[in-house]
């Protein structure tokens, strides 16, 4: 058996909420499972492990809740790993998440590590343990490639270790993180306010297309088991959380699941958050998720004109803001997604989207658009932004998403700014108090 340590950099986002790094609790509780000596490094909250060496330090590039909307920049992961690194000089590194996943030689070069491992990142850190202790020593793993004229990619790319069957993970260590530090945005008195949070991840994928969207856990809805799904948040609340978001891409989307899911949370004092489609709200009864204790709910309104933009999401104004209403009705509060910056976005090139904004009765957060490997639109426009060939490194990837948005005709940040002004930006509710 082997000693390992999981390791979790710092990121920008820290300043407004650090959330519960739940993959990599996920892929300890599994490794220990199977015998072998495991710590949770989360280097946003814990010092290093004391009196402990390990013989493997797996560093992750992006934790779940960061991994649909991952950062392009990976200067803080490099940190992470220099940092572990000093301090286990003997130990190996390997890094997981979406960047080694869609670029993983650029992957290891940035960060410095002796293996990238390819696939979701609790199944990829299992996957990787196996196989280092097997003999593997590609730097690239599993050593698989996919043929490099099927991806019209600089290089070739592992397959991705394939994701461990959601029944026959061990229950997540949550004993190896200080489980009642972590936050997200929680509902008081109505309000958004920054606050003690858990998560939980009860069905993993998205069906939809939106061709702008990375999903970390591809497009197969997968189920957790109910039971397992309760004895998660029975383990967060005896921690001390009585809140948690739910990391679930669509809630509600089989009816038949979230209602089980629903009726089993009924009474238990539990507070949460989660986010779907404006559709998906339409379709289900939304009373029965604020009886199950759904205190706000993350709709990704994105545009009023998305429907146009060629993204493949056809979500009309009328049904964000019906879909916003009914939640209000049954008394949950509405966050949008605002996204600046899509295709052919009329909303946007006119500035209609601040005013649509403003008349939102939602909270919303911003994100400018990022054309990040692993998504549709990425492919279809990196080559456009880079010279007519696909990007190599994380700085050419980085410098696409520039010259897209430099080439957009409006200024998206002056409209940032515009949008940053308005008393329902969340920003404005969640921003850490100046000391």
């Amino acid at each position: 058996m082997s000693r390992i340590c999981l390791v979790i950099p710092s990121n920008r986002f820290d300043q407004y909420f650090i959330q519960l790094p739940l993959d990599a609790v996920t892929a300890a509780g599994q490794l220990r499972a199977q015998g072998h000596t495991v710590a949770v490094w989360d280097q946003r909250l814990q010092e290093a492990p004391d009196g402990q060496d390990f013989d493997l330090l797996v560093v992750f590039s992006a934790i779940a809740d960061r991994a649909q909307c991952y950062p392009l920049e990976l200067e803080p992961v490099r940190a992470a790993v220099e940092r572990a690194a000093a301090r286990y000089p003997a130990a190996r590194t390997v890094a997981v998440g979406p960047h080694g996943t869609h670029l993983p030689a650029a992957t290891r070069a940035e960060l410095g590590v002796d293996h990238i491992a390819c696939g979701e990142t609790d199944s990829a850190t299992v996957g990787a343990v196996h196989s280092l202790l097997a003999g593997a020593d590609a730097p690239m793993l599993p050593a698989t490639t996919t043929p490099h004229n099927l991806l019209d990619s600089p290089e070739p790319r592992p397959r991705p270790f394939p994701n461990i069957p959601l029944e026959e993970f061990a229950f997540p260590a949550y004993d190896l993180v200080p489980v009642a530090d972590y936050t997200a945005e929680v509902i008081s008195g109505g309000l958004p306010l920054p606050g003690p949070c858990g998560m939980v991840l009860a069905a993993r994928g998205c069906t939809y297309g939106c061709t702008f969207c990375h999903l970390p856990f591809g497009t197969r809805m997968r189920n957790q088991p109910l039971d397992r799904v309760e004895r998660e948040i029975d383990a967060q609340q005896s921690a001390g959380l009585d809140f948690v978001f739910f990391l679930d891409y669509v809630f509600g989307i089989n009816r038949a699941f979230y209602g089980d899911l629903c009726a089993r949370l009924e009474g238990r004092g539990l507070g949460w958050v989660g986010q779907t489609r404006a559709e998906v709200v339409l379709k289900n009864d939304v009373t029965a998720w604020a009886r199950a204790g759904c205190q706000g709910m993350w709709l990704g309104a994105e545009s009023p004109a998305i429907a146009q933009t060629g993204v493949h999401k056809r979500v009309s104004e009328a049904q964000i803001a019906e879909a916003v209403h009914k939640l209000k009705d049954a008394g949950i509060t509405p966050f949008a997604f605002v996204l600046l910056g899509l295709p052919q976005d009329e909303a946007c090139t006119s500035g209609r989207l601040v005013d649509w904004a403003a008349g939102l009765p939602a909270w919303f957060g911003i994100n400018q658009l990022y054309l990040r490997p692993g998504t549709t639109l990425y492919d279809r426009l990196a080559p456009q932004y880079n010279g007519g060939t696909r990007p190599a490194t994380w700085r050419e990837v980085q410098e696409v998403t520039r010259r897209y948005r430099a080439s957009y005709p409006t200024d998206l940040d002056h409209q940032q700014r515009q949008l940053e002004q308005l008393p329902n930006y969340l920003g404005n509710a969640i921003a850490p108090v100046a000391g």
